[in-house]
C-alpha cells in the first residue's frame, strides 16, 4: 500500500472555474469552418455528379446548391455551440475529399497506362473514402502501447513503471469496452503507477453516468500495482455544475485527484522502498490555477519528480524546474491529418518524447479522442515508461 503525504493543496476548486473562450477565437473558429465546410462541399458535389455520369443526368449547380446549403446548415449549429456534429461533418468532408484526391491520381495513372473502365473507377472511388473511413475508426478504437525507458538523476532503488493514458474523453463514443481493454493493458504491462493527465470526461458525465461506467472505471483505477493519479482537463472544467460531478466521480473510483496539488507517494517494490513526487496542476482554462513553480515550494526534489501538465504550453517555463518527467496530452496528435503538422509547429512537443534541459517531456496523442471517432495520421495508445533511477 502507498502512503501519500499532500504537500499542498488549492482549497478553491469548484469556486474559480473562470473559462474565457473569446468572441476572437470563436470567430476565427467559425471563419476557417465556413471556408473549409463550403470549398469541400463543392468538391463532394463535383465527386458526386462524376459518380452518377454514367447512371443519371444531373446539374452540377443543382447538387452544389443542395450540399451548400446542408453545409451552411452545419455552420449555423457550430455558431450555436453545435462543435461536436459540425467539426464531425467537416471531417466526413475532409475524408471524402482525401480519399477523391487519391483516386483521381490513381485513376489518371491508369489512363496513361490505356485502362478505361468508367464502373470500375467508380467502385475504386467509393472504396477508397470507404477504406479511409475504415482506417480512422480502426485507428481511434485500436489501442497501441508505446514504451519507453527514462534515466533520471535521482535515487530510485528499483524501476518504476507507469503507464500514461490521457484524453479518455469518457462519454457517447467512449465507454464500457474501452475501459475494459484499458484495464486489461495496465495488467498485462504490469504497471505500477497509472497517470491520467486531464480530459477524462467528455465534458460531463451523462453517459458516464447513463452506462453505468463507475464499476468498469474503478477497475482500472485499481490495475496498477501502486496508485492511479490524475489532473483535469479543459473538457473536465467546462461546466461548473459538470466539473462537480466528474471530480465526484473521479474520486469515487479511489484515483488520487490532483488539482493544483503534490503529492509524495512512498510504497515498496521488491523489498526495496519508493518515492516519488508527483504534480497535478489544473488545464489552463482554469483561470486561478497556480504557477507550477508555486506547487514545487514544498516538494522535496530530491526524490524523482512527476508533473501531469494536461495542455503541453508550459514546457519551457517547467523544464526550468527540477521536474524529471513531465506528461501531457491534449494535442491528439492533431487526431485527423494534417492537423498532426499544425499541432507539431504550434508546440515546443507536439506529440512524443523529447527530453529537455535534464526534463523527460511526453506528450500522448491519448486514449479517446474527440467528437467523431476518427483517427488519420494518429492513433489512440498507451505509453508504459520505465522510470530508472541511480542505485541508492
Amino acid at each position: 500500500m502507498a502512503e501519500q503525504k499532500p504537500s499542498q493543496k488549492n482549497e478553491n476548486l469548484s469556486d474559480d472555474l473562470s473559462i474565457n473562450v473569446g468572441w476572437g477565437v470563436r470567430a476565427l473558429v467559425l471563419s476557417v469552418s465556413a471556408i473549409l465546410i463550403w470549398l469541400l462541399s463543392f468538391s463532394l458535389a463535383r465527386s458526386v455528379v462524376w459518380w452518377l455520369k454514367p447512371f443519371v443526368a444531373v446539374k452540377l449547380a443543382s447538387v452544389a446548391t443542395l450540399f451548400l446549403v446542408i453545409g451552411t446548415a452545419f455552420l449555423v449549429a457550430l455558431f450555436f455551440g453545435a462543435f461536436r456534429a459540425s467539426l464531425g461533418y467537416l471531417a466526413v468532408l475532409w475524408l471524402w475529399f482525401l480519399s477523391a484526391v487519391v483516386s483521381a491520381a490513381l485513376i489518371a495513372l491508369a489512363k496513361k497506362f490505356g485502362f478505361e473502365s468508367p464502373l470500375g473507377f467508380r467502385v475504386f472511388a467509393l472504396a477508397s473514402f470507404v477504406g479511409l473511413v475504415s482506417l480512422a475508426v480502426y485507428n481511434a478504437y485500436t489501442p497501441v502501447v508505446r514504451h519507453l525507458t527514462v534515466q533520471v538523476d535521482k535515487p530510485l532503488a528499483e524501476p518504476v513503471r507507469l503507464a500514461l493514458a490521457s484524453d479518455t474523453h469518457l462519454g457517447a463514443m467512449v465507454g464500457n469496452r474501452e475501459l475494459a481493454n484499458l484495464a486489461e493493458i495496465l495488467r498485462r504491462e504490469n504497471v505500477d503507477v497509472l497517470l491520467l493527465p486531464g480530459d477524462i470526461m467528455d465534458d460531463d458525465t451523462e453517459h458516464f453516468d447513463g452506462k453505468q461506467m463507475a464499476q468498469n472505471f474503478a477497475d482500472v483505477i485499481a490495475a496498477p500495482h501502486v496508485a492511479s493519479i490524475a489532473s483535469l482537463g479543459n473538457h473536465d472544467l467546462y461546466q461548473t455544475h459538470a466539473y462537480r460531478a466528474i471530480t465526484s466521480a473521479i474520486t469515487d473510483s479511489r484515483a488520487i485527484l490532483l488539482n493544483d496539488e503534490a503529492v509524495q507517494l512512498s510504497f515498496t517494490k521488491n523489498g526495496a522502498p519508493i518515492t516519488l513526487n508527483i504534480i497535478g496542476r489544473f488545464d489552463d482554462h482554469h483561470a486561478g490555477r497556480a504557477p507550477t513553480s508555486a506547487l514545487m515550494a514544498h516538494v522535496d526534489s530530491t526524490y524523482p519528480t512527476i508533473l501531469l501538465d494536461h495542455r503541453p504550453s508550459e514546457i519551457m517555463q517547467n523544464v526550468a524546474l527540477p521536474i524529471d518527467l513531465q506528461v501531457s496530452g491534449h494535442t491528439h496528435n492533431g487526431q485527423v491529418f494534417p492537423a498532426n503538422f499544425i499541432v507539431k509547429m504550434l508546440n515546443r512537443v507536439g506529440y512524443g518524447h523529447e527530453k529537455i534541459d535534464g526534463t523527460h517531456v511526453v506528450v500522448s496523442s491519448g486514449y479517446g479522442f474527440w467528437g467523431i471517432p476518427f483517427r488519420l495520421g494518429s492513433q489512440s495508445e498507451v505509453w508504459v515508461i520505465e522510470m530508472v533511477g541511480k542505485a541508492e
